[in-house]
């Protein structure tokens, strides 16, 4: 018997470069992809940051949709979830998942399963990252250029980056490059998912920007 798929995902994210590298990922596996919360329908899937998942009230009012709840997350955010907080979710998915695997995790939830890390499966909670070790892959970056990364995280542009750290735009594109080739991506979107699977807790919102 064909497996029936879920045909719509919720991508109800912050960040708007996560959201459209995850669009492009889900769109070419076939699924549909919306920005914003549908009407109630228990076909659909919604992906919300870990902040929304500790929403108890954001998260009853998804409920009330019948929609099935994922949280995207970092490995080190997971282990703040509590029993109660994981038994409201479908899923909890982190951003070291490959694009493969984080669509095969999505079409086994529409399918009635409930995915979460392994730890979090078992009842354990997992390990805090290495005291001083800045990325679990090993790399090191500069000062500067962690911080040009985390305006990267937050989807600001060359021009944005460059006004709130009173640097040219041509600095952050030196910064950038330099950035990519230390951590062997080919753009700021492969740099954005790289970070944050790989810092232990990036910062998605440096300070400077309302």
């Amino acid at each position: 018997m064909k497996e029936q798929l879920v045909s719509k995902i919720e991508l109800l994210l912050r960040s708007r470069l996560v959201k459209e590298a995850l669009s492009s990922v889900l769109i070419e596996a076939g699924l549909s992809v919306l920005g914003e919360p549908s009407q109630p329908n228990t076909d659909v899937i919604a992906v919300i940051d870990f902040e929304d998942c500790k929403d108890r009230v954001r998260v009853q009012a998804h409920q009330s949709r019948g929609v099935a709840i994922v949280a995207l997350t970092s490995e080190t955010d997971s282990r703040e979830l509590d029993p109660e907080e994981i038994a409201r979710l479908s899923g909890v998915l982190t951003y070291n998942l490959s694009a493969v695997a984080f669509v095969d995790s999505l079409r086994l939830i529409s399918l009635g399963e409930r995915v979460f890390p392994r730890d979090l499966a078992t009842g354990r909670r997992p390990q805090a990252p290495v005291p001083g070790a800045e990325f679990r892959s090993g790399v090191r970056l500069s000062p500067r250029e962690k911080e040009i990364l985390s305006h990267l995280i937050a989807g600001r542009s060359n021009k944005l980056i460059a006004r709130e750290l009173a640097i040219t735009e041509g600095t952050v594109k030196v910064h950038l490059k330099n950035v990519l080739r230390k951590i062997g991506m080919e753009n700021r979107t492969q740099a954005v998912i790289w970070a944050l699977a790989n810092l232990p807790e990036p910062d998605v919102n440096p300070p400077g920007f309302v």
